[in-house]
């Protein structure tokens, strides 16, 4: 028997080139418009409605109007046999209106059907048009949009193979992990928005910026199989709902609005679940496709027919994942291939094609290898266990266990599951408790996971900040995430009652004051929509500016936001005349470079024609600025490390790594010798340099000798230099540096 439901209204294609897509319509009517008139005249006569008064210029939208009365399409798609039936499906399924063709025909292929006679009868009614994508892409059909909203799904056919059990040990996630990473990258991209390149990536700093995220990135409480690439996983997820999107006429990539949440949370679930089976450059064994790639990856056609096999058993049988491989294997040997050939065309080396994250494949692939594995199918059933174990049952889709005796992996769809597939009803809430919330003083916030689900994770997103993602979830409320949520539309009232209402105690007093304070100071922010920054070298320069300053009554003042900032509302206001500028500054570019390290290694020189706004921020988190008399003749501003000010750097999260990426980027050089002199010496248990006699000072590394031979505070009070790691002492110089030594920190051991 065949099981039909209906199934939603498609959205568009998940992986759209740069740039807006067509709408479906439109697309199809182009694809349409290729063919010639004899072809759409066989269309209109297979549709009943061919009327020789009809003119060349029209047939196009007569065949796509026909189709589009919705008692045409439903009674012809009445008419099909199962296979154009469920080849129609799997466009519904995955909520995509374009499929490879040979995409198409690996899905019907693991179904057990042969895709040609299909595609020619939905062909000849016009339903599915080829096309292709660019000029060089590969070959693809276009669905009508009508077709696709018609459709319904339909379970294969054929005999099936027994279902496997009694089982042991079952195991289902509660599908909280892919919203919980999708709500974390929602706030780390408003917090600030990413930029694509021209081929519409991202760009290197952007992405680094998501794959090292802890959150987004970090591993999985409850995996039984990894998720290669996760964060290129969760990225392209949230592009697929929503969450994240270009903005118009733009390089940007930005945040939906926070009303998100609020209109699609309880609909999350299903809604990420079937992104996942219309996402086509994400492997379950090699993670995402590289940009060069020119082949299709062959996984993402056999999720469908996989989930579609699943549902021809009951709700209760368990399906072996090794007899799964097998009934594949009898109905399509080539089921299992990572990548796909276009028609006619010979399959080539995986390699030329492009490469899918090889490495990772090949590191998961070790770690799923199990001595009870049927070792006549091991790549078929890792694939399928890398695909049903991995991101199947992160999303909620999958119930898992061990067959027993045997041990085998077994699975079996959950009620999500048959109603992502429309073979079954919308699945029962979860049931949750009311107080999952601890809110502590230091306005860290621990939830449980019991107590979540989509909807309330949404809310919570709005205005706490998720900083760790296990079996414990930890938030933090933060002055910036309590104004993102006076910014989408919460009052301080709301977001201290949706607290209080959840957690299990009191909310601490200190929470009420902060969230209060932080709601008030953002009441007196004056938002400028465009403005003009001006940056002088010294508060006497600015004051002279404003003194010559003289714009008419009516236009907008400069304001005065720092001792040296200007703020100007109305570029036209400034007196260029004036003014000599030094430079000006583009913040779309990379940081430029910008500062000098004087001779003894702790002295920074800013070149003021080649800063920017951010270079005061950077500095003053780890040295000081010399006072004006202590400029050198060029009138640069200076800057000095001393022990205090790196050690408030280290104290506020600076690590050697990003102090030898700012002087990379700042600088130009490496770190001098007295700087990390400084960090060593900062640290919490530094290893001390050894004084032995005759007095020879014994450093544990060259880098530290080399720092205390250049930093002004030890250099005159060492002598000889004898090897790579030693220097002499003077005994009348020996108690002068430890004074010195004493004042980094430090001290002489074995004196």
């Amino acid at each position: 028997m065949s099981t039909e439901i209906d199934v939603s209204q498609p959205d568009p294609d998940l992986a759209p080139p740069p740039g807006p897509p067509p709408p479906a319509a439109e697309r199809y009517r182009a694809a349409l418009g290729k063919h010639h008139g004899a072809q759409l005249v066989a269309m209109l006569q297979a549709l009943g409605s061919y009327d020789r008064a009809t003119k060349p210029s029209e047939l196009v939208s007569e065949v796509y109007d026909r189709l589009n009365e919705p008692r045409v399409i439903e009674a012809l798609i009445g008419r099909m046999g199962p296979g154009p039936r469920l080849a129609l499906g799997l466009f519904a399924i995955t909520e995509s209106p374009v499929w490879p063709t040979a995409g198409l025909s690996h899905s019907l292929a693991a179904l057990g059907l042969e895709s040609g006679p299909i595609v020619a009868e939905l062909s000849g009614f016009g339903v599915l048009v080829p096309g292709r994508e660019g000029d060089n892409g590969p070959h693809v059909l276009i669905a009508h949009p009508a077709a696709v909203a018609a459709a319904r799904t339909i379970l294969p056919e054929g005999d099936v193979f027994p279902a496997a059990g009694p089982v042991r040990q079952v195991r289902e996630s509660d599908g909280l992990e892919p919203i919980l990473r999708l709500a974390a990258l929602w706030q780390r991209v408003d917090e600030a928005a990413m930029r694509r390149t021209q081929q519409g990536t991202l760009y290197k700093r952007d992405r680094e910026r998501i794959d090292d995220d802890p959150v987004l990135a970090g591993p999985i409480a409850d995996a039984l199989e990894p998720l290669p690439d996760m964060a290129s996983l969760w990225l392209m997820l949230a592009r697929g709902v929503g969450l994240i999107v270009d903005e118009p006429n733009t390089d940007r990539t930005v945040a939906a609005p926070a009303e998100y949440w609020a209109e699609n949370g309880v609909h999350l679930p299903q809604m990420i679940a079937q992104r996942w089976l219309g996402l086509r450059t994400w492997h379950e064994q090699g993670g995402m496709q590289t940009d060069d790639a020119t082949a299709m990856l062959a996984p993402p056609f056999l999720r469908p027919a996989v989930l579609l096999w699943l549902a021809r058993f009951g709700p209760d049988e368990w399906v072996a994942t090794a007899d799964l491989a097998e009934h594949l294997d009898r109905l399509h040997p080539d089921w299992s291939a990572s990548l796909l050939a276009e028609w006619g065309d010979p399959r080539t080396d995986p390699a030329a094609k492009g490469r899918i994250g090889a490495e990772a494949r090949e590191r998961s692939a070790s770690r799923r290898k199990k001595p009870d594995a049927p070792p006549e199918h091991p790549g078929g059933v890792a694939l399928l266990e890398a695909m049903l174990l991995g991101p199947a049952y992160q999303l909620g889709l999958i119930r898992a266990a061990e067959e027993d005796p045997s041990g085998r992996r077994v699975v079996r769809l959950t009620e999500l599951g048959r109603y992502v597939l429309a073979v079954g009803p919308p699945p029962s809430a979860r049931a949750t408790f009311e107080h999952f919330l601890f809110v502590q003083p230091n306005f860290e916030v621990i939830a449980y996971r019991q107590g979540l689900n989509s909807a309330l994770i949404g809310q919570l997103s709005r205005f706490m900040i998720w900083t760790q993602s296990g079996a414990a979830l930890e938030m933090r409320l933060t002055a910036e995430s309590v104004y993102r949520g006076l910014e989408g539309g919460l009052s301080p009232e709301k977001m201290l009652e949706r607290l209080a209402r959840h957690s299990s105690r009191p909310l601490p007093p200190g929470v009420y004051e902060a969230v209060k304070t932080w709601s008030s100071r953002r009441d007196r922010v004056t938002y400028f929509s465009s403005a003009i920054l001006i940056e002088f070298a010294t508060a006497e320069a600015l004051g002279d500016a404003l003194a010559i300053w003289s714009p008419e009554p009516d236009r907008p003042q400069p304001i005065a936001i720092s001792d040296r900032i200007l703020l100007v509302e109305d570029e036209s206001t400034i007196p260029f005349g004036k003014f000599k500028l030094a430079g000006s500054r583009d913040y779309r570019r990379a940081p430029e470079v910008c500062v000098e390290v004087e001779r003894d290694g702790v002295t920074l020189s800013l070149d003021l024609g080649r800063s920017d706004l951010f270079i005061d921020t950077e500095l003053g988190r780890m040295a000081d600025e010399l006072p004006d008399e202590g400029r050198n003749t060029s009138g640069r501003r200076r800057y000095r490390v001393t022990p205090s000010s790196l050690s408030r750097a280290v104290e506020d999260g600076l690590s050697v790594s990003s102090l030898a990426k700012w002087f990379s980027q700042r600088v130009g050089t490496e770190v001098p010798p007295a700087l990390r002199l400084l960090l060593h010496a900062s640290s919490p248990k530094p290893e001390l340099p050894r004084l032995s006699r005759p007095i020879i000072l014994t450093s544990p590394t060259t880098d530290l000798l080399d720092g205390l031979l250049q930093h002004p505070a030890t250099r005159d009070f060492l002598g000889m230099r004898i090897g790579p790691t030693t220097v002499v002492v003077p005994d009348a110089l020996l108690e002068s540096l430890r004074k010195a030594l004493a004042d980094f920190g430090l001290h002489l051991d074995g004196a």
